[in-house]
């Protein structure tokens, strides 16, 4: 009720802007029906069309600093919130807490926060890894990796292997990482030569030794594949839910990642967050901008994406909750995002993506040791970082 208060006061300012060119919104979420609806909804609301471009959450990075160099910047983005930490090179507006709604959770609201200053508004939560596997292949899921091995002979025999994901991705290495009590940034310094590195890297080629983990499927095969029952589970993203149970409906289960013996995999989280590059110098624009920020925020907003995409919300209300009711699969949601680890937002962790993707090659394809590895990502972190920073 008090959103919509909100709203009726500002259709003035929004019928005036209307007039103006469409807003423009760049974005890098799989659910793409998720950013059509809130985009469709705030048009219905007061009559500001949004013009939408999706891209690969591997392509846009580099089409907003290509956009940043060229001057030739949306409106909005919407992006995991460790892009923020280059808010110098995608020419990020920094913001007060007027555009931020009251009932944001302040873990959420801290992800958007750089170097003292607010860059984005986090729309929602979690954005972090999970276990799916298929109900009609699988009775009951493992819950360590030591029980997956175990599966794997019996899943053989029906022609299906045993799991996939994104093997050479970093972003699903860092679980493995978490699980031996370690993270690539601790205390805002870069702490990727440790012995919880050289664990995690002697662990995580196992597993591709043993069988057990196709490591040339990238993240486009990985998904296929447990679609069409190829692979009895699937590692993913929270951001995956709504596609995946559209293809495999009541198949389709979710589970907590398997541990490491009793280490629990520990993956990041993070929110997806609006954040503003193109100058704002049309008050009236802003206006709008800022209405738009505020709409996703709201109470009603929240509730519906959850509902229809299980995107969890930023709306500490409402996420509290959803968290003391829901029960069966959709708790699972929450018991893990429970275990991660906040990724951090500031600009070295895009360093650090580089450094540990580098080494990682080398490991895999050239022979280092894990304990060569490790020392290299730190070294190339170390030399990457020094130059950006120089840089800025």
């Amino acid at each position: 009720m008090m959103f919509r208060s909100f709203v009726c006061v500002m259709l003035f300012v929004v019928s005036a802007a209307s007039k103006s060119a469409d807003i423009e919104l760049w974005h890098a979420h799989q659910a793409q029906d998720f950013v059509v609806h809130l985009a469709k909804q705030f048009e219905a609301e007061t009559g500001q069309r949004i013009r939408i471009s999706a891209y690969k959450t591997s392509r846009v990075k580099a089409e907003l600093l290509l956009g940043a160099k060229n001057n030739v910047l949306p409106d909005m983005i919407f992006v995991p919130s460790d892009f923020l930490g280059l808010y110098h090179e995608l020419k990020l507006n920094r913001l007060n807490d007027s555009w931020l709604d009251p009932a944001i959770s302040a873990n959420a609201k801290d992800t958007a926060v750089i170097d003292g200053n607010l860059y984005g508004v986090p729309v929602i939560q979690g954005n972090h890894l999970m276990l799916y596997y298929n109900k009609s292949l699988v009775a009951k899921p493992a819950t360590s990796w030591h029980q997956l091995l175990k599966q794997q002979d019996a899943l053989a025999a029906k022609g299906v292997r045993t799991i996939g994901w994104n093997y050479n991705e970093m972003f699903w290495f860092v679980p493995f990482l978490g699980a031996y009590g370690s993270t690539p940034i601790t205390d805002g310094k870069v702490t990727l030569n440790t012995p919880q590195m050289v664990s995690a890297l002697r662990f995580y080629q196992s597993l591709s030794n043993r069988g057990l983990i196709d490591p040339g499927c990238d993240y486009n095969c990985a998904q296929k594949d447990f679609v069409d029952g190829a692979t009895a589970y699937a590692i993913n993203g929270d951001w995956a839910y709504a596609d995946l149970k559209a293809e495999l409906g009541d198949d389709l289960g979710l589970a907590v990642l398997p541990a490491i013996d009793d280490k629990p995999l520990r993956p990041f989280s993070s929110t997806f967050t609006l954040a503003f590059p193109r100058v704002m110098g049309d008050s009236k624009r802003q206006e709008t901008l800022r209405l738009f920020a505020r709409f996703v925020q709201s109470e009603l907003i929240q509730r519906q994406t959850y509902q229809s995409y299980q995107l969890l919300p930023t709306n500490s209300a409402v996420f509290a909750a959803l968290r003391d009711s829901v029960s069966g699969q959709q708790r699972v949601l929450f018991q893990q995002l429970a275990t991660t680890n906040p990724m951090p937002s500031e600009a070295s962790m895009a360093i650090v993506w580089q450094a540990m993707a580098v080494a990682y090659q080398r490991f895999i394809n050239k022979g280092y040791t894990p304990e060569q590895t490790a020392q290299y990502m730190q070294q190339v972190a170390d030399r990457e970082l020094a130059r950006f920073m120089a840089g800025r």
